[in-house]
């Protein structure tokens, strides 16, 4: 056939639109019609399909030309590929329904066109060469020529042929087309122009056309919010007098065609809104891309967080692994506490201190050592009022998510103020009923029974009618009318409601009051407490400041009714009224504007029953104490001193009312250290500047003095920064601080303070936690830095320079000169001096025999800054002259113990002089030996014995001494422990043993082995009742000179908690192998083997490079997915899921299991890892130790065939739980606070999977191992973390999703771009059609 000679485009298009006009007049074949236009393009070279073709034919036939013949052309043209389908369907779409009233067969023709728009988008937007380069115009014309012309068949093979050449660019102009018709950038005020974005807006744009349209022909379109429609004209605005071409003239049947063409309509709507994101997705593109318009709206919408909770694990791939993941076999539910249980037992550890309340700890979020001090009112902190608080934090978030959303809602009433009652409370309440089932459980400490039966007493007395109160509750106990029935439970309830988390509802409960009813007294007399009477306006006369300081601030329930015939009516008719508050306010206000005994008996009330076992009301209590030991400025005082000189006694009473370790315990766990401190800081600063002159006399007869005001404060404030920390650690904390905070220095604290002020109330949890607190509480929001205290700041500074073993010497004249020839009189007044000076003169000072004891004292009659200033001087001196032998042991003990009695806070300075000393590593060793120094062979043997018992399985190092070959200790740390075993141990110095006791177990640890075994046999024989603090603190020892013991502990709480090998502990598994019973329990046999998840607690901040750490768990990890794989193998095998006839997997059951204690085992790794070095270790593990172990991993002989495959991933997906569960712990998983950090973190591990995947880097690990990881990860991400990904790159996601499509996880890749919301939505609608072609 002849090729007409090439014409110019504009004679084409003329020529185009001649054979048009004369194929409408004549009616011609609809397919002749299409073969003469072809050519006549082909001989312009414009190429076929033409988006030019699509605008030329509607603008022809709409609507002048409007005719049955004009529909059959355009049909015939997207049959044979000659225009683009959606192109098409956007151009009717402005022409068409607009006018669909005045042309209803030509809307109905548009909709049967409309229903198509899924194979149009193939055709148009897909192809098999989609992602190759554009082939030219030529190339398509040479195909043209290889068909002739003997049919119209072959005329659509030339189209089809033709087709396959579309690219990419394509698609572009076709929506750049579509955009430019509808304006859709300006519609959706889209910026940033992608073809994809088009596309998405382009389906979505038609079905809202379409509900306009339908909403308008029922009338309904006023009654919607947006009361002026986008997609269409209303039908006032049109011209109705014209008449439909096609020739409808009879009224009935034109409405009758324009009802069905509204229910055809409406039938699309549904059609396409009902489809699901991932059913049928290669044959359901158009509805795929509406639903994705759908969820993305979620993602950016308030609601998004609620919801992707809820749909947590709809979005795992159902071909993964990671579906078994979820379900619940054997402990599973249980192994949910274990972080929980871990983080409690570590916030129980009586030698930490924390920065931030366990509160915080736990919500976003130690070591229990048998010291002298009981426990138990930390233990009992914890569960009644630290628990409480957590529980409310959580609920209060739920409701306020409630309640914000229903202040969003249309639907809500504007006058309803009742409270939105979240899922959490009735969990809770359900919980609580269920934990009546448990009564062997709930039996109370002998201590606390007196208060679990005042619990019970209390719904006794509701239940009887009379009002609640402490004053009846005392009657009943002064009558022993108290029911002896109470149990943990019920202190549990009572701390509920007095957090409003319950209402007296609750005695309601079966089985929650056991008393008989004739047992219940039917009225009690009037009976007025001690805080009721205080309430009443009685003065604090010594009897009554007696019963309040036994007695905690009460909480009162008075119910407006009796109800002891109908109990039915009482459930909803509960009234509750907490007078805890008004009684602590009035104690505050005393301690504030009363007299000084009055002030005096307040401070001792509030460090009182309170304080220690006022669990519902020691938030309060114990932000009253932090108030009243911060700065007060009387309205009316003057004077030069300051005014805290007069307040001595008063503040004295309430630094010795929280010295002792279950309450600095307390402080610590509320989260009041960094409040508290800046306080203190100012008492040293003014009692340390003023000499030791008496101020009066205490209760006991004793005299007070700056001194002792001074000491309290000070030895109470550098418990809070533990101070006892060597040299060595601090090197080892600074580089993965401890996520509770090691408080190292007091800048932390007041940096920890300044923050936390600054930003008070500023969040919801915050917001929500000042309701609970006293509107007479405030605190001064200025920032404190340590400038503010120039002593306390000075002190520091030599501290440091003290335990870095920097120290200048001591410069002859200076008045510090003085004073440290006056210590060293008094230290060693009773020795006899010869010719000789009694130290060395290189030492800068002498003791002189001429020297009056008088004297001396009036010379050490200066501040006590000047006085800590000159002791390291003097220990210097006398060390040294023990060392020449100038000094005899018994002498430097006597002095140093004479030098703590006449100043207390001289064991801060002592301790770090000592520690520094041993850490210089110039003294000559002691000899042990009971002439020199004291002995610990009589216990040695009996000590190794209980550390290889408690250490069970773990290679304990021999103390290996005898007689010929006696113990040594370096000489700082030897004449340390005489001076800790000399002085006298009684109440009034027990809190100053509670600051050097850890002081003695760190330096001695940091010593060789074995010298705190030696330690621990010198203090038992002192003290049996440090016993076990001791000889766990040696037991420690072996894993800071050990590091294989490290890693065998590691193993064992792996082993133990997975319930793996016979060599555990415990061999059942879980949370109570892991922590066992607790501490070292006190029984008659004896010392018995420590759970290794205690042990671990006990002993992690000792090893030294906690970096180490991490390496090993990788590979610990690694190695239990195989033994987990292994011993399921063994019980039948771990099988890839097999359907039956019946739907029923082979193998399910199993691989599910397996999966749990997969996950079981990344949990316990993941709680470690945060336990033990917080966010800074987590970045560690994921920046560091995960990409150098998928690039050296050694592969392991893992089994051939599927089993081995499956244990691969196995091993992947245990790393992925791992690693989200990781960053979980340490930057949260949602976007309301979200870290920068976070996002960096997790982005740089996103690309370095990406270019694993894309094989730009090399990994050793299997396949099977890291495609399972990358995968795995994702799911967890997408579905339980959706922040991270918003928080992603655009540009890496996309690539992460293509290479996630490449490994068949095509659902997954879909709902990574469509969590990214928005900015994704291009990028997703291409990879969903994409899907269509493969």
């Amino acid at each position: 056939m002849e090729v007409p000679a090439q014409t110019s485009e504009v004679d084409a298009w003329d020529e185009v639109l001649r054979q048009t006009m004369l194929a409408l007049e004549a009616n011609a074949d609809p397919y002749a019609w299409a073969f003469d236009v072809s050519l006549t393009l082909r001989s312009s070279a414009i190429a076929i399909p033409s988006i030019e073709l699509a605008h030329r034919l509607v603008s022809l036939f709409f609507w002048d030309n409007h005719s049955a013949a004009a529909w059959k052309l355009l049909r015939t043209a997207l049959s044979l590929d000659m225009i683009p389908g959606s192109l098409l369907i956007a151009l009717l779409s402005a022409k068409v329904v607009p006018s669909r009233k005045l042309y209803p067969t030509a809307y109905r023709l548009y909709m049967e066109l409309l229903k198509q728009l899924r194979d149009m988008l193939e055709h148009d937007v897909s192809s098999p060469n989609y992602e190759k380069k554009h082939k030219s115009a030529q190339v398509v014309s040479r195909t043209f020529f290889s068909f002739s012309f003997s049919g119209y068949g072959k005329v659509r093979c030339l189209f089809l042929k033709t087709n396959n050449y579309i690219s990419n660019r394509w698609f572009f102009r076709i929506m750049k087309s579509i955009d430019d018709d509808l304006q859709l950038s300006q519609v959706y005020s889209q910026k940033l122009w992608e073809p994809g974005v088009v596309l998405v807006e382009f389906v979505f744009s038609i079905v809202w056309q379409l509900l306009e349209a339908s909403l308008d022909d029922e009338g309904l379109l006023d009654h919607t919010t947006e009361n002026k429609p986008i997609w269409l004209c209303r039908s006032h605005d049109m011209n109705i007098d014209e008449p439909d071409s096609l020739g409808e003239e009879d009224t009935e049947q034109v409405e009758g065609c324009q009802k069905k063409n509204t229910a055809i309509a409406i039938e699309i709507i549904l059609l396409v809104s009902n489809a699901s994101l991932f059913e049928n997705l290669r044959n359901n593109a158009a509805e795929t891309l509406l639903s994705l318009t759908q969820n993305i709206h979620e993602v950016v919408s308030h609601e998004f967080k609620r919801k992707s909770k809820m749909r947590s694990n709809e979005f795992i791939s159902a071909g993964s692994l990671m579906s078994f993941a979820g379900q619940s076999y054997g402990d599973s539910w249980s192994s949910l506490w274990l972080p929980i249980d871990l983080i409690l037992e570590d916030a129980l550890d009586g030698g930490q201190v924390a920065a931030f309340s366990a509160i915080e700890i736990i919500t976003g979020e130690k070591d229990s050592k048998e010291s002298p001090i009981s426990r138990l009112d930390t233990c009992m902190c914890m569960l009644l009022s630290i628990t409480t608080l957590v529980v409310t934090c959580i609920i209060d978030e739920e409701e306020g998510q409630l309640i914000e959303e229903a202040e969003h809602s249309h639907t809500t009433n504007k006058g309803t103020d009742k409270q939105a009652l979240g899922k959490c409370r009735g969990e809770l309440i359900t919980s609580l009923q269920l934990l009546g089932d448990y009564e062997s459980l709930l039996t109370p400490p002998q201590p606390v029974l007196a208060e679990a039966n005042e619990a019970a007493a209390k719904a006794i007395l509701f239940l009887s009618g009379n009002p609640v109160s402490s004053g009846y509750l005392e009657y009943m106990t002064t009558n022993g009318l108290q029911m002896k029935s109470g149990n943990l439970r019920h202190l549990i309830v009572e701390a509920c409601i007095a957090k409003n988390l319950l209402d007296t509802s609750a005695y309601l409960w079966p089985g929650y009051v056991n008393a008989c009813s004739n047992q219940i007294p039917c009225s009690i007399s009037n009976h007025v407490s001690g805080w009721s009477s205080l309430m009443e306006g009685s003065q604090l006369t010594p009897a009554l400041v007696n019963v309040l300081i036994a007695t905690p601030a009460s909480s009162s329930y008075a119910p407006s009714f009796g109800f002891r015939k109908n109990m039915r009516k009482v459930a909803t008719e509960f009234m509750v009224f907490d007078g805890s508050l008004e009684e602590l306010e009035k104690i505050y206000e005393i301690a504030i504007n009363g007299s000084d005994e009055e002030k005096i008996s307040a401070a001792t009330i509030l460090c009182g029953a309170s304080l220690v076992r006022g669990w519902n009301v020691q938030e309060l209590t114990v932000l009253f104490i932090t108030k009243l030991l911060s700065r007060i400025d009387p309205p009316n005082y003057s004077g030069a001193d300051s005014h805290l000189t007069s307040q001595a006694a008063f503040l004295n009473v309430l630094l010795m009312g929280i010295s002792s370790v279950d309450c600095v315990h307390i402080f610590s766990l509320h989260g009041l250290v960094p409040l508290l401190a800046a306080g203190l800081m100012l008492i040293c600063e003014v009692f340390g500047s003023l000499v030791p002159d008496a101020m009066g006399t205490l209760a006991t007869g004793e005299n007070l003095t700056h001194w002792e005001v001074f000491s309290n404060a000070f030895t109470l404030l550098l418990r809070f920064w533990r101070f006892d920390h060597l040299p060595v650690e601090r090197v080892r904390s600074g580089a993965t601080t401890p996520p509770f905070g090691s408080l190292l220095s007091p800048d932390c604290l007041l940096l920890v303070r300044n923050s936390k002020l600054a930003s008070l109330g500023r969040t919801a949890e915050d917001r929500q936690r000042l309701k609970r607190w006293s509107n007479i509480l405030s605190f001064p929001v200025e920032p404190v830095f340590m400038d503010s205290f120039p002593k306390l700041n000075f002190w520091y500074r030599k501290h440091q320079e003290c335990i870095a073993s920097t120290r200048s010497g001591l410069v002859l004249g200076r008045p510090v000169h003085q004073i440290v020839d006056a210590l060293l009189s008094m230290m060693f007044r009773k020795v006899s001096y010869g010719a000789e000076p009694l130290t060395p003169t290189t030492s800068g000072s002498s003791i002189s025999s001429g020297l009056a004891m008088d004297d001396a004292l009036m010379k050490l009659k200066v501040p006590a800054w000047d006085t800590l200033e000159a002791i390291p001087f003097a220990l210097d001196a006398a060390l040294t002259s023990c060392a020449y032998g100038k000094l005899t042991t018994r002498e430097l003990a006597t002095g140093l113990k004479d030098l703590v009695d006449f100043l207390p806070a001289s064991l801060v300075t002592i301790a770090s002089y000592f520690s520094a000393e041993v850490t210089r590593g110039i003294w000559k060793p002691a000899l042990m030996n009971e002439t020199d120094w004291p002995s610990p062979a009589a216990n040695l043997p009996l000590v190794e014995q209980q550390i290889k018992k408690i250490l069970a399985d773990v290679d304990v190092p021999s103390l290996d001494i005898d007689g010929n070959s006696p113990a040594t200790l370096p000489l700082p740390l030897a004449a340390f422990v005489t001076l800790t075993i000399t002085d006298k141990l009684d109440n009034a110095t027990e809190r100053f043993l509670a600051l050097i006791a850890p002081a003695v177990s760190a330096l001695a640890s940091a010593c060789p082995w074995p010298s705190l075994p030696i330690v621990t046999s010198l203090w038992i024989q002192k003290v049996k009742r440090w016993s076990n603090y001791f000889v766990l603190s040696a037991s420690s020892t072996v894993f800071r000179h050990n590091r294989d013991a490290v890693v065998q502990l590691l193993k064992s709480c792996f082993t133990s908690t997975l319930g793996l090998g016979s060599a555990c502990i415990y061999n059942n598994g879980g949370i109570s192998a892991l922590l066992g019973h607790g501490f070292v329990s006190r029984i008659s046999d004896g010392i018995f083997p420590v759970a290794p998840g205690i042990l671990y607690l006990r002993v992690y901040r000792s090893i030294g490079d906690i970096t180490l750490l991490i390496e090993e768990i990788v590979p610990i990890l690694m190695l239990s997915v195989r033994d987990i794989a292994r011993s399921d193998l063994a019980k039948g095998g771990i099988r890839k899921p097999k359907k039956t006839k019946f739907g029923i997997k082979h193998g399910q059951v199993s691989l599910a299991r397996s999966m749990a204690r997969v996950e079981h085992a990344a949990l316990l790794g993941a709680s470690l890892v945060w336990i033990s070095g917080g966010t800074k270790l987590v970045q560690y593990l994921i920046s560091e130790t995960l990409p150098s172990w998928f690039l050296s991993a050694s592969m392991l002989d893992q089994g051939g065939g599927e089993s081995g495959v499956m244990v691969a991933k196995l091993e992947g997906y245990a790393l992925a739980f791992f690693v989200f569960l990781s960053a979980a712990f340490a930057w949260g998983i949602d976007n309301l606070h979200p870290p920068k950090r976070r996002a960096k973190v997790i982005g740089l591990h996103l690309k370095f999977l990406e270019t694993a995947l894309n094989r730009t880097t090399s990994m050793r690990c299997y396949s099977a191992t890291s495609e399972a990881y990358v995968s795995g990860l994702v799911s967890l991400m997408v579905g339980r973390a959706p922040s991270w990904v918003q928080e992603a790159d655009v540009d890496l996601l996309k690539r992460l999703s293509r290479r996630l499509r490449r490994m068949d996880e095509h659902e997954l890749a879909i709902r990574l771009l469509e969590i990214g919301g928005i900015r994704m939505m291009g990028a997703l609608a291409e990879m969903i059609i994409e899907f269509n072609r493969i």
